[in-house]
């Protein structure tokens, strides 16, 4: 099983699980798993088969490859985003990897001692996990429906309504050092 991953049938293995679970996402999923999914379609297999037709197969490895930095930071973006306001667990563990996708460029962009070979795993190897995430969410999502029958997608977030900003607390009543008298100043508005 080990030699598939390691193989050159590794991609055309990923792109088939990630077809498999976005067309299984945007079947049986709700709004987090479709919103994860249609990231990746967009994020990887679209801008990816973009990239291929008008750049080719070949990854640049000695420096910072400004596509994928640019297709991971986008994907982040959006996952970080999804994690904040999804009503999921598993979508922050998948906004947590893309965070290490991203620093693999970082980490890329500021030192030459990062071999290609480790910074391409740094940068593939947390989206198999991501994936694997993703397939465990469609199925706790379909047990959990199944079970308890529908419940929400996202986070409800609502301003309470004696809910006061630190900008509208702060109103000058008196002076700063102890009671000074007032004068027709105070009340001129």
């Amino acid at each position: 099983m080990l030699q598939l991953f390691a193989s050159e049938y590794r991609i055309i293995v990923q792109d088939i699980l990630s077809f498999a679970l976005i067309i299984a996402a945007f079947a049986w999923g709700g709004g987090p798993e479709r919103a994860v999914a249609a990231t990746w379609l967009v994020a990887f297999e679209i801008a990816g088969r973009l990239r291929n037709y008008f750049v080719g197969e070949t990854r640049q490895l000695l420096e910072i490859d400004p596509f994928l930095a640019g297709s991971d930071l986008v994907a982040g973006i959006c996952w970080i985003g999804i994690a904040l306001y999804a009503n999921r667990n598993y979508t922050l563990w998948i906004a947590g990897l893309q965070i290490l996708a991203m620093a693999a460029h970082v980490a890329r962009g500021l030192t030459d001692a990062i071999t290609p070979l480790a910074y391409i795993v740094m940068v593939v190897a947390p989206g198999w996990f991501q994936l694997i995430l993703l397939g465990i969410g469609i199925s706790r999502h379909i047990m959990r429906k199944r079970k308890f029958g529908e419940y929400r997608d996202w986070r409800i977030i609502r301003r309470p309504e004696n809910f006061v900003t630190p900008f509208e607390a702060v109103k000058p009543q008196a002076p700063l050092f102890g009671d000074a008298p007032t004068t027709w100043r105070d009340d001129v508005k």
